[in-house]
């Protein structure tokens, strides 16, 4: 009788554990075998924060919050890099942001042809900033340009986004800002 009531007893202990450990067999291999999945779709979908390449010329995106420009990123695609951002509705006013940083790890000089504006003309006068030195892309009436810059050897510079809206803006635009090395 006291086995009979050891074996129920071990059975009622022991059946569940092993179910359980059975469980397990099954478990972690099918978890283990889904976290061995490439991630590819997901690094896609990531916004680059810097890019760089072998030649010396760094450019980096300074990222921060604004009001007017919003889902800033930066591509790079040869020797041309493109920065990004959703200009948002606005008032008539100047609105400007440091939008990125670019370095020049050469021992000589570094010629560079910027480009860039929006799609829609808005009135608004669009340029970038250097060392306190303006450099128009856009005009009011839409009309592009295209600046001819040189950085200094072993210098790092900052590149401010300057928008001067003479009317009100009630409508998202894209901006596209092109970085060209030239020789």
């Amino acid at each position: 009788m006291k086995e009979n009531k050891v074996k129920k007893t071990l059975a009622l202990v022991l059946e569940p554990i092993a179910l359980g450990l059975l469980a397990l067999l099954f478990i972690i291999p099918a978890i283990t075998v889904v976290n061995l999945q490439p991630i590819t779709k997901k690094i896609k979908d990531l916004n680059v924060l810097g890019v760089t390449n072998s030649s010396g010329l760094k450019v980096n995106i300074i990222g921060g919050s604004h009001l007017i420009f919003l889902n800033e990123r930066i591509d790079s695609n040869e020797d041309i890099y493109t920065y990004k951002t959703k200009l948002v509705k606005r008032e008539a006013d100047s609105y400007s942001k440091p939008i990125l940083e670019i370095v020049n790890d050469k021992d000589e000089d570094v010629n560079l042809e910027i480009y860039g504006g929006t799609s829609i003309p808005t009135n608004s006068d669009i340029g970038i900033i250097i060392e306190e030195q303006r450099y128009r892309l856009q005009e009011p009436n839409g009309n592009l340009l295209t600046q001819k810059i040189t950085l200094r050897p072993k210098e790092t510079y900052v590149i401010y986004l300057y928008i001067e809206s003479f009317s009100d803006v009630r409508f998202e635009e894209d901006f596209e800002l092109n970085i060209k090395e030239v020789q």
